[in-house]
């Protein structure tokens, strides 16, 4: 190796030594320190932190005055989508039970009784009653002849009254009426029973619940004819219609069956 190549392998051999050692005692420099007062810019990109949020007490709730009475009865006006608004509802007026007479008012009879004959039977507005047009009005209880509105009734078992008006004009056309005033269900079931099993009252005969007569008591009419007794008497009852098989009023001779009247209603147990 010649002297010169010799040289310039030492000198890069001290320089590369020289570049090591500058690499490990050159200080680090130090971050430099933010003093306290400077000011920080906002960072845009920042999630803000979520602080909880106070519980307020909710107000204590201010109670709803009543409405006046002139307010409820701004409420109750009709309108179109409530028609029945405003209007005050039917109080409908208990009827007071009649009293039913006693038994020395409207006694029993001993069988089928004649009566005395009404002089008028003619026909009267069914706007008014006996009272209105008759002084006194009818002279037995029920009635057996006498004035009467023009229409009569159908034929049936009632538990509810039919006014004697009406069914006068029945007795008329040689009809039986069959007037109870029975409390006991077994009773009105029975005189039920008696008046199917008589083949010509589906025809000829009218049942209706009466309050004219005393409690417990079945009272029979035909024109002109009377029989009144207590309880249900099966016997007596049929004997009645054959006896006066509707051939006693002044019109018919052979009488009108009451199936040509006028429906009052359905014909209902009782």
């Amino acid at each position: 190796m010649s002297a010169s190549t010799l040289r310039v392998l030492t000198l890069v051999l001290l320089g590369l030594t020289l570049v090591g050692c500058g690499a490990q005692t050159d200080p680090v420099p130090a971050t430099p320190t933010i003093p306290a007062t400077a000011a920080v810019a906002d960072d845009p990109t920042a999630t803000a932190e979520i602080l909880p949020t106070a519980t307020v007490a909710p107000a204590a709730a201010t109670p709803t005055p009543a409405p006046t009475t002139a307010a409820r009865a701004a409420l109750a006006t009709a309108t179109p989508e409530n028609p029945s608004a405003g209007a005050t509802p039917p109080m409908p007026s208990p009827s007071p039970a009649p009293s039913a007479p006693s038994l020395s008012e409207v006694p029993v009879t001993n069988g089928p009784v004649r009566t005395t004959i009404m002089e008028s039977r003619d026909h009267f507005s069914v706007q008014l009653g006996i009272q209105d047009v008759e002084t006194g009005g009818y002279n037995t209880v029920p009635p057996t002849s006498g004035m009467h509105w023009s229409a009569w009734s159908d034929c049936g078992f009632y538990n509810y009254p039919l006014p004697d008006e009406l069914l006068v004009h029945n007795l008329e056309h040689g009809n039986i009426i069959v007037s109870y005033n029975l409390t006991d269900e077994a009773q009105i079931s029975a005189l039920r029973d008696v008046i199917d099993a008589i083949p010509f009252a589906a025809e000829y005969a009218v049942v209706r619940r009466y309050h004219g007569i005393p409690e417990g008591m079945v009272a029979m009419t035909t024109w002109g004819v009377l029989d009144r007794m207590l309880g249900v008497d099966s016997e007596r009852i049929t004997r009645f219609f054959d006896e006066f098989p509707g051939n006693t009023g002044p019109e018919f001779p052979n009488g009108l069956p009451c199936t040509t009247g006028v429906q009052m209603t359905d014909s209902s147990g009782g």
